[in-house]
């Protein structure tokens, strides 16, 4: 296939040999350890066609670089991060979403927090491009998942400059700044998936992204009644070093599976309900603080009663359902308090 609009990216001639083309681009920072797939001009060709868009529209300026993402340099990207040529508008539809002022990916890319960019996926391009939204759903062994996450970090590192120790600072990272990326399972959840939540049709494609600071399972086995297990949760969100609770804000996340969902849906609690209970028996108390923590100003802004809550309000946590059908885990996905989620339609082309 060839496209109607001449490339702009530097061609680069290297042996053609598989080992020496990995090595050449590892060497030139361009990958984030792991093999790649190579963007030959044809590969690059196919990608931008497959999002029905011109080679040349910028979609928007990457921090800290400020380097334009146009489409053909997600198409690089997302072709040696391994993903599919119909997995583009999705992975168009994040980079516009975390590059929204209000997401902070000025904050999300060079702090020491090892914050990375997580994508939830919602609505029917998760059925079309095969998003996992069942077992293991964070882990391995779905390519939709791997790649679209990992196209991002690219994206990051290769247009944004999130280079280690240069545009990207944290101390430590995590596993998840390699990829991170899950659909919410909308056919199982008793309540409204996070994107009608939030003002879109339930047939409309999203992408919503989220600056996370890791996971924290929470083994709740043991447990007769739903909501003591729920209540296991709320702990996980008021651990005093997490980000939330130093600066009493943010958009902390727990992620159950649709089982679990389905027994508090048959308590009568509503998705509301449960963001409730989790604002009301999560919190650190302030007695339990250092001295000079207590009287910063800091502290003292974000003091309720003295409680330091996770969030401002409940409305702010997020609530998100995906996973096996185990009641027995849940988890709960710290985020950046300085950084809000964003969610953004896919705009599918016309054939999908």
């Amino acid at each position: 296939m060839t496209s109607p609009f001449a490339l702009q990216s530097r061609a680069v001639e290297v042996a053609n040999d598989y080992d020496a083309i990995f090595d050449y681009c590892y060497e030139q920072g361009w990958t984030d350890g792991l093999p790649i797939v190579p963007p030959t001009p044809e590969r690059v060709e196919r990608f931008v066609a497959a999002s029905s868009r011109r080679p040349d529209e910028v979609i928007a300026e990457v921090p800290v670089a400020r380097a334009e993402a146009t489409i053909e340099r997600i198409a690089v990207n997302a072709i040696m991060a391994g993903c599919r040529p119909e997995y583009m508008s999705t992975v168009i539809a994040a980079v516009e979403a975390m590059c929204e002022p209000q997401f902070n990916l000025d904050g999300v890319n060079p702090t020491t927090n090892p914050c990375t960019v997580a994508l939830v996926i919602n609505g029917p391009v998760r059925r079309l491009i095969d998003v996992n939204s069942g077992y293991n759903c964070l882990g391995p062994g779905w390519r939709a998942n791997a790649t679209i996450g990992r196209a991002v970090r690219l994206i990051l590192l290769n247009v944004g400059g999130a280079k280690p120790g240069e545009g990207d600072k944290a101390a430590h990272g995590f596993p998840g700044k390699y990829t991170f990326c899950f659909g919410e399972c909308e056919e199982e959840s008793p309540w409204e998936p996070l994107h009608v939540e939030r003002g879109f049709q339930r047939t409309d494609s999203t992408v919503t992204v989220m600056a996370s600071n890791g996971t924290l399972n929470s083994v709740t086995a043991g447990f007769l009644r739903i909501k003591d297990r729920l209540l296991m949760g709320a702990n996980a969100m008021s651990q005093m070093a997490s980000n939330h609770c130093i600066l009493g804000r943010g958009e902390p996340a727990l992620l159950m599976g649709p089982e679990f969902a389905k027994l508090l849906a048959a308590e009568g609690m509503s998705k509301a309900d449960v963001k409730q209970f989790l604002y009301d028996n999560s919190g650190f108390p302030t007695e339990k603080l250092p001295a000079e923590r207590i009287r910063s100003e800091r502290q003292l802004a974000v003091t309720r009663n003295g409680v330091i809550r996770p969030a401002r309000r409940p409305e702010d946590i997020m609530v998100l359902v995906a996973g096996g059908p185990s009641p027995s885990h849940i988890v709960y996905i710290p985020t950046l308090g300085d950084s809000l989620s964003v969610t953004r339609r896919v705009r599918l082309p016309a054939n999908a």
